[in-house]
């Protein structure tokens, strides 16, 4: 399977009006500015007619008005002529019988595989396929338009032209272009360039006395155009890039950067797509930082393979020295959030009764080491930490029917887990690794419906062992509600003590109803019109799971261990559970059905008994009350809240999140978020911004994030870019800050200013940084 090449511009002018009177086939009316596509021409060649005159002297099939022969000589006016898949539309077309010579002269057409040429003037040997044009234009791959006063080729794949104006944009006229003395083209090969000036608009910017460029319509190996810049930081800058195919389905490029305070960048990309079902990429960066003396790096693969028999192979593996490589030598921070350290391996196969895999992990985390007065965050705690599958295998069963509504599934889990602690000043570095196997069965399903009330049920058998267990238990449950014995810098990860064993039974039980509702007609408000329709469901549960003694000992890592039963259930949870469940729901009209505009979710736990969560609190009594809320009243608008509030020691965790957007393009997104319930997390309390605006039918676009941190009363990191499009040009000014607070952020700037000119074609040719 070829890897996608680039798009092929068409310069070709539309005919319709002329090949109507010719009684061609019609060809779309397409407006002045839009050129006709391959298919569109493709329907012209080849054609049969019946031969006019001069049936056996010409040897071409021919369409049109006045033909005639004047001695050796055959004439067609506002005609077409073609042969062996080459066609010219020419306003008069004069043949030459005995020398084989074609004249052309006025509105010329030549079409042909690869070939899209129009012109004032043509002379070539028809079956030779040699000869010269004059005033013309044409296409050449990948997606350039070329206009010359002359030129002469020897076959229709081989040109050589003279006095050239070059571009890679369709509008007459293009932001950028190049002017050549001369130009010589081989469409299976390169094209070569004497005396390149580079015009931005009327002024020239770049001069390049010779360069060579792939012409091939296929993917073709060669130096790319290079990259210059600036940075106040790093020195000057020089980029020059090499692309290298490797069959059909693979390539690579290779980037190297040089930059005059630092040193070189070494870059790379590969890629390939042997076939549909696999498809692949690798990326990465390093130098040896001359002013800190120290190697960064930073590189990416992805592999996704889903093969016909039902197996899978997926890898999106992520690695760094630090988390600032991307901000310094990148393209910035890009979007917030979005630099992710977390890797993952996938491999399996889905069967009709059930899943079998094989997955690895890492997720790598890097810390503060300003004492914030939180125990997570402090001068103590680990320079950052991986926690890591090493691997898991797994297979789950799907569900299987039993009595009436009742379904059983379940599955076993047979892992290894590590903690990898990079260490700081005071908190050595250390790993911790561990075994464990866990096999659950679950029955589920509706007991019955009586009336408007409702009955679900669920119940689960759990047993799972563990090589080893954390040196210490993370919970005292003799020292009451506030006493711990956790150390925050390193407790929770020190899974170093004996073997565990540990068997759990858990059931939930459900009732729901009734459900009541009201219909609202003719409703008109915040632009929506229609019917709407407010339904309430209330909602009682009661979980209960079984007691495993040491609890508190038992690592960390996932789900399996923290809420290791139903309705996410923690050991020995005896918890009654209330909530209320509303929707919105709403139709243009009575003819149309209902969508679900809103949904509103109110819910909270009374425990029992104690139980431990996920970070080794003390919890007995009411639980948080939790709010979800969700609007979507179209594709344009979503509005999302969650709300949790401790009713016992008080606090809250809040995030909200609005998208917006609007018919032009243009987004918002606004996210706020703060935490108070956990005391073993530190305090988070922000706000995250982006979005995108276009301006003048997108000439002026400004693309903005930031994320402000209410605790640090400051920007922990913020993007701004404004950028200006003009046909096939756009110059991006983009201001970036990085709070530099972490301790891995060697020699990296809080601010940055970067100034690039892009061209379409080249891409980033230059580059200001400061």
């Amino acid at each position: 399977m070829a890897l996608p090449g680039k798009t092929r511009g068409l310069m070709l002018g539309t005919l319709p009006a002329l090949l109507a009177a010719q009684v061609l086939p019609v060809i779309p009316r397409l407006s002045p500015l839009e050129a006709s596509t391959a298919a569109e021409l493709l329907s012209l060649r080849p054609f049969r007619v019946e031969r006019g005159p001069g049936l056996s002297r010409v040897p071409f099939d021919w369409r049109g008005d006045r033909v005639r022969e004047q001695g050796d000589v055959w004439i067609l006016e506002q005609g077409a002529i073609q042969s062996e898949g080459l066609m010219l539309l020419a306003d008069r077309i004069e043949y030459h019988i005995a020398e084989g010579r074609l004249v052309a002269e006025g509105h010329i057409r030549l079409e042909g595989p690869s070939l899209r040429l129009r012109g004032e003037r043509l002379q070539m040997d028809w079956e030779r396929r040699s000869g010269e044009a004059w005033a013309l234009q044409m296409d050449l791959p990948p997606s350039w338009t070329l206009r010359s006063s002359h030129v002469a080729f020897t076959t229709l794949r081989t040109w050589a032209f003279d006095a050239v104006e070059l571009s890679p944009c369709p509008e007459e006229r293009p932001g950028w272009k190049a002017r050549l003395s001369s130009l010589k083209v081989d469409l299976d090969g390169f094209a070569s360039m004497w005396n390149a000036r580079v015009l931005l608009g009327a002024v020239p910017i770049y001069y390049v006395p010779y360069a060579l460029y792939p012409a091939q319509s296929e993917r073709t190996s060669g130096l790319l155009p290079p990259k210059l810049g600036m940075s106040s930081s790093f020195g000057t800058t020089l980029g020059l890039s090499y692309y290298q195919v490797m069959g059909d389905s693979a390539d690579a490029t290779l980037s190297p950067e040089y930059f005059s305070k630092e040193g070189v960048l070494w870059g790379g990309e590969m890629r390939w797509r042997p076939d549909l079902t696999h498809q692949g990429s690798f990326s990465g960066q390093t130098i040896h930082q001359q002013s800190l003396d120290t190697r960064r790096y930073r590189y990416s693969l992805k592999e996704v393979w889903q093969r016909e028999d039902g197996w899978q192979l997926t890898a999106d593996v992520n690695q760094a020295t630090d988390n600032l490589v991307d901000a310094d030598f990148g393209k910035g921070i890009g979007n917030l959030g979005s630099t992710s350290f977390d890797s993952a391996l996938y491999l399996g196969r889905t069967y009709t009764f059930g899943n079998l895999n094989l997955s690895a992990t890492e997720q790598r985390s890097f810390f503060y080491t300003k004492d914030q007065g939180d125990p997570f965050y402090s001068p103590g705690f680990p320079a950052s930490l991986k926690r890591q599958t090493l691997p898991q295998a797994e297979f789950r069963f799907f569900p299987i029917s039993l009595l009436g509504p009742l379904y059983l599934d379940g599955g076993v889990r047979l892992g290894r887990f590590a903690y990898r602690i990079e260490g700081s000043a005071t908190a050595p570095a250390d790993t911790y690794a561990w075994e464990r196997q866990d096999a659950n069965a679950r029955i589920h399903g509706r007991l019955g419906q009586w009336g408007p009330f409702r009955a679900d049920f669920e119940a689960m058998g759990r047993a799972t062992h563990y090589s080893a267990s954390l040196s210490s238990p993370v919970f005292d449950p003799e020292g009451g509600a506030t006493d711990t014995a956790v150390n925050p810098a390193t407790s929770p990860f020190q899974v170093d003590g004996a073997a565990a064993t540990r068997f759990l039974g858990s059931a939930h039980l459900r009732l729901s109803g009734p459900q009541v509702g009201r219909t609202f007609k003719d409703v008109s408000i915040l632009g929506y019109k229609g019917e709407l329709k407010h339904v309430a469901e209330p909602y009682f549960g009661w979980t209960q799971t079984s007691l495993y003694g040491e609890a508190g000992t038992l690592p960390r890592f996932d789900t399996v261990d923290s809420f290791p039963g139903v309705n996410e259930s923690a050991s020995g949870e005896r918890s009654f559970e209330l909530g209320l469940k509303q929707h919105i729901l709403g139709r243009p009209s009575s003819g149309s059905g209902f969508a679900d505009l809103a949904r509103l979710r109110i819910a909270t736990r009374y425990h029992a008994s104690p139980i431990i969560l996920s970070d080794g609190r003390y919890k007995q009594g009411w639980s948080s009350v939790d709010t979800d809320l969700d609007v979507e009243p179209d594709d344009r608008l979503r509005i999302s809240l969650r709300r949790s509030s401790d009713l016992g020691a008080g606090g809250s965790d809040n995030a909200l999140s609005l998208d917006v957007k609007a018919k032009n393009g243009s987004r918002f997104n606004l996210a706020y978020f703060s935490t108070g319930i956990n005391r073993f997390l530190v305090r988070q309390k922000g706000v995250q911004v982006g979005g995108v605006q276009r301006i003048w039918d997108d000439r002026l676009r400004l693309e903005f994030s930031a994320n402000y941190d209410f605790n640090q009363s400051g920007f922990a990191s913020s993007q701004v870019a404004l950028a200006y499009v003009e046909p096939c040009v756009a110059y991006v000014l983009k201001f970036t800050h990085v709070a530099l607070n972490t301790n891995t952020a060697p020699g990296g700037r809080e601010d940055r200013l970067d100034l690039t000119l892009t061209l379409r074609g080249l891409g980033d040719l230059f580059s200001f940084r400061r």
